[in-house]
C-alpha cells in the first residue's frame, strides 16, 4: 500500500533563518519568518513567526496571529485562518492542494506585503525497490553468532528523473515500540527512527544496514521537490565564523514557502542470528 504522508523535514535548517548575524533586538520584529510545504491531498499549513535576534537567550519563536493570509491560485483567493492550537494558518478543509498548479501566498505585516509563490510538483514516477524486506544481526548485545557480523547489499530504490528534479529519501520505523537493532548502553539517548537524505538531482538511492536503527516496518518516502527546497540544504554553512542569512523565497521576509510531492514503498527489517 503508498500513501502520500508529509513531514516537516528542515525545520532545523529554518532556525538559521529565524536567527542571523543581521538581526538584533531592536530589528527583530521587522520581518516575518514563514514556514510552509505544501503536498498533494492535504489541507495548507502556513507557520508564521518573529525572528529570533541574535545573541539573544530566547530558544521558542513567538506565533504572530491575527494576520489576513491568503493563498491563491487559478485567480481564487482562499483565506487561511489562524489557530491557536498549533500557531499556524490553515485552509478551511473545503479545499486540497493540487499537483501541478501555482500557489502565491500573501499577507500584510507592519505596511508590508509579504509575498511568496511555488508551484507542486508531480508525484515521483516509476518508484520501486530492489527487495522487500532485508534482514540484520543485532549489534552489542551478543547477537550475530559470535565473530564479525555479516551485512545484506544494500537495497537500491530506483524512480524516473527525465527533468532534473529535486529528489529526497525518508525512511521512517513505524512501530509503537521498535526493538533497537544497536545495543543502547545506560545513559544514551535512543537513535533516532527516521533516516533522511540531501536533495539530489538523482534517479536512484541505495539504502544499507546503516541507515536502520530498529527492526520492524519501515515506510520509504520519495519526495519531490523543487529547487527552492533544495536551497536551504546548500546554503547550510554558517559557522560562528561565517554567519549569514539563509537561503529564503519570501518577499519582504524570511523563510520557505514551497511545495513537494511523494510516494511511498513499504519495508520490513527483520532480525537473523
Amino acid at each position: 500500500m503508498k500513501k502520500i504522508i508529509i513531514v516537516q523535514l528542515v525545520l532545523f535548517l529554518l532556525v538559521a533563518c529565524e536567527k542571523s548575524a543581521l538581526t538584533t533586538a531592536a530589528d527583530s520584529k521587522s520581518r516575518p519568518v514563514v514556514e510552509a510545504y505544501l503536498s498533494p491531498g492535504l489541507t495548507p499549513e502556513v507557520k508564521i513567526t518573529y525572528q529570533l535576534a541574535f545573541g539573544s537567550t530566547d530558544t521558542i519563536v513567538q506565533p504572530i496571529p491575527d494576520l489576513n493570509v491568503t493563498l491563491e491560485a487559478d485567480g481564487e483567493l482562499h483565506p487561511l485562518l489562524y489557530s491557536g492550537i498549533d500557531s499556524a494558518y490553515h485552509a478551511d478543509g473545503s479545499w486540497q492542494v493540487e499537483a501541478g498548479k501555482t500557489y502565491r501566498l500573501d499577507f500584510n505585516f507592519s505596511g508590508s506585503l509579504i509575498s511568496a509563490e511555488t508551484t507542486i510538483p508531480q508525484q515521483p514516477e516509476n518508484f520501486s525497490a530492489s527487495a522487500t524486506s532485508i534482514a540484520l544481526p543485532q549489534i552489542g548485545s551478543g547477537g550475530g553468532g559470535g565473530g564479525f557480523p555479516t551485512f545484506p547489499d544494500p537495497i537500491e530504490l530506483t524512480w524516473s528523473n527525465t527533468d532534473g528534479s529535486y529528489y529526497l529519501v525518508v525512511v521512517e520505523n513505524l512501530e509503537s515500540n521498535p526493538e533497537a537493532i544497536f545495543e543502547v548502553t545506560d545513559g544514551n539517548r535512543p537513535p533516532r527512527p527516521t533516516f533522511r537524505s540531501e536533495p539530489e538531482q538523482n534517479s536512484s538511492f541505495e539504502v544499507g544496514f546503516q541507515n536502520f536503527t530498529y527492526y520492524g516496518t519501515h515506510q520509504v518516502l520519495l519526495y519531490r521537490l523543487n529547487a527552492e527546497y533544495a536551497s536551504l540544504y546548500d546554503d547550510n554553512g554558517n559557522s560562528s565564523q561565517n554567519l549569514t542569512t539563509p537561503y529564503s523565497n519570501i518577499v519582504g521576509g524570511l523563510g520557505i514557502f514551497t511545495g513537494l510531492n511523494a510516494d511511498t514503498l513499504m519495508l520490513e527489517v527483520t532480525k537473523y542470528v
